[in-house]
C-alpha cells in the first residue's frame, strides 16, 4: 500500500515499466551485438583454400558457358543498355555460370560478401567446393588466414556475352577477384573453349603468377 496521501498514478507506473524495459532492451540487445561481431571477426579464411576455390568456381562456371553455347539455347534478351547506349544482352549461360559460381563460394563460405555481375531469382543451388587443392597452388603458395569480415569477392561468370551469342568463343571468359580491404589478392580468369586459365596472388610478401591449360 502506498504511504498516506501518497496516490500512485497508474499511467505514471506503466509509464516507469515501460522505460525500465526499455532500459534493459538496449543493455541486452547491445551485448547480443557485441558478441555477434566478435565472433564475426573471430572467422578467418585461409587465402590459399580461397584461391583453389576460386580455380575452381570459374572452371565450372566456364563448364556451363560451354554447354549451353554448343547446345545452341542462349534464351539471350536484353537486360539494359551500355553506357554507350547499346543494347547489354543477357543469356542462360550467364545465369547458369552465375548460380554455379556463386553457390560454389556461398555454400562453402556462407558469411563471405560475394558480388556478381549478374542477378538470379534462384535462391539455393547445390553447388558445393569439392576441397581438393591442386598440387600447383599447394606448391606455389603458402597457407595464410585472413579475418572473413576482411574479404570480399567479385565474380564475373560470362565477360563478352556479345561475343557469345556471336560465337566468337576465343573473347569468352569466367572471372574471380578476391579483395582483402579492398585491395585485390587474387585474380583468375578462365576461357572455358581452350581451357586456358590464368591465376595471380598477391599477398604481403607472397607475388605469383602462373598460367594453367
Amino acid at each position: 500500500m502506498a504511504p498516506m496521501g501518497i496516490r500512485l498514478s497508474p499511467l505514471g507506473v506503466a509509464v516507469c515499466c515501460l522505460l525500465g524495459l526499455g532500459v534493459i532492451y538496449h543493455l541486452y540487445a547491445g551485448v547480443i551485438s557485441s558478441r555477434i561481431n566478435s565472433f564475426r571477426q573471430q572467422r578467418k579464411v585461409d587465402l590459399r583454400d580461397l584461391l583453389a576455390l576460386s580455380i575452381e568456381a570459374a572452371v565450372a562456371g566456364g563448364l556451363e558457358v560451354k554447354r549451353i553455347r554448343e547446345d545452341s539455347v542462349l534464351e539471350e534478351r536484353s537486360k539494359g543498355k551500355t553506357k554507350e547506349g547499346a543494347s547489354e544482352k543477357l543469356t542462360l549461360g550467364d545465369l547458369s555460370s552465375h548460380r554455379k559460381m556463386y553457390y560454389l563460394f556461398k555454400n562453402t563460405y556462407p558469411f563471405l560478401q560475394v558480388n556478381s555481375e549478374e542477378h538470379d531469382e534462384v535462391e539455393k543451388h547445390n553447388a558445393l567446393w569439392s576441397r581438393n587443392i591442386p598440387s600447383d597452388v599447394q606448391q606455389k603458395v603458402r597457407a595464410s588466414e585472413v579475418a572473413a569480415d576482411k574479404i570480399t569477392v567479385w565474380i564475373d561468370p560470362l565477360d563478352a556475352t556479345q561475343e557469345y551469342t556471336e560465337n566468337l568463343r576465343k573473347y569468352v571468359t569466367t572471372m574471380v577477384c578476391v579483395a582483402v580491404d579492398g585491395k585485390p589478392v587474387i585474380g583468375v580468369i578462365h576461357k572455358p573453349f581452350t581451357k586456358y586459365t590464368e591465376v595471380s596472388i598477391l599477398w604481403k610478401t607472397q607475388y605469383v603468377e602462373w598460367k594453367k591449360t
